[in-house]
């Protein structure tokens, strides 16, 4: 099982991969754990991770996102824009069933009701199959401070709509419900501190860590969950 060390040493000149790592081993651990025996797994948004989870399964993993439908020797991958799932005779019928789905930093970026595309992406899972989510923690200590502080912890809507930014962060509560209400059953749910700070600043792949900034890391690691900047969910699919 690779370790936040053994990814960063992977992708040593990718500063974003270095502020990542700790998510990205926490997430393959859980597919290991969830995932089962040779499993077919479809990542939504090919990156970095897509081939960290080919790496770990060794088979190729299907990706699901902008850019058009094209086979490698990775995987194949799907056009599919979420947020098209709000009309559901768009929704796609021709991909395979998958015994897990990662959605990982995804949800946040949708400007519709994340439960359009939950449902979607629960006719792509085989029953009893998995829907990993992780995102960001909505209320995280730093995101209450700045808002005591009278400023706005929450970027702007980007020009970009390729790359459009966090329209909308949740708690897990609120993500929780939403599952419920998308039909799936929540099998574990978790706040945590997943990034490494020491890598916050990561323009330009820069991975030279801040060593000043492992006090945050630190703080994080005591603070109640509430307060964490990190959510993960695993749902199934319920039959």
């Amino acid at each position: 099982m690779l370790s936040a060390d053994d990814i960063r040493l992977l992708y040593p000149d990718n500063g974003y991969v270095a502020y990542h790592a700790p998510r990205y081993a926490s997430l393959l651990a859980l597919l290991e754990r969830y995932a089962g025996d040779d499993p077919r797994i479809l990542d939504v948004g090919r990156t970095t991770l897509t081939e960290l989870i080919a790496d770990q399964f060794n088979r190729p993993i299907d990706s699901l996102g902008f850019g058009d439908d094209a086979k490698h020797d990775d995987g194949s991958h799907y056009r599919f824009d979420l947020n098209d799932a709000v009309d559901q005779a768009q929704w796609r019928s021709d991909l395979p069933a998958y015994d897990a789905i990662v959605m990982a930093e995804v949800i946040e970026h949708l400007h519709t009701a994340p439960v359009f595309a939950l449902r979607f992406l629960r006719t792509l899972l085989t029953p009893q199959g998995v829907l990993v989510i992780q995102t960001p923690n909505a209320v995280v200590l730093h995101k209450r401070v700045q808002m005591l502080l009278g400023r706005n912890p929450f970027e702007k809507i980007r020009e970009d709509t390729t790359n459009p930014g966090h329209f909308r962060e949740y708690t897990r509560r609120e993500l929780l419900a939403l599952a419920q209400q998308s039909g799936y059953l929540a099998m574990e749910s978790r706040s945590g501190n997943y990034f490494d700070y020491r890598f916050t600043d990561h323009r330009g792949n820069r991975v030279q860590p801040r060593a000043s900034l492992k006090l945050v890391n630190m703080i994080y690691a005591v603070l109640p969950g509430c307060l964490k900047p990190g959510i993960t969910l695993v749902l199934q699919n319920e039959p």
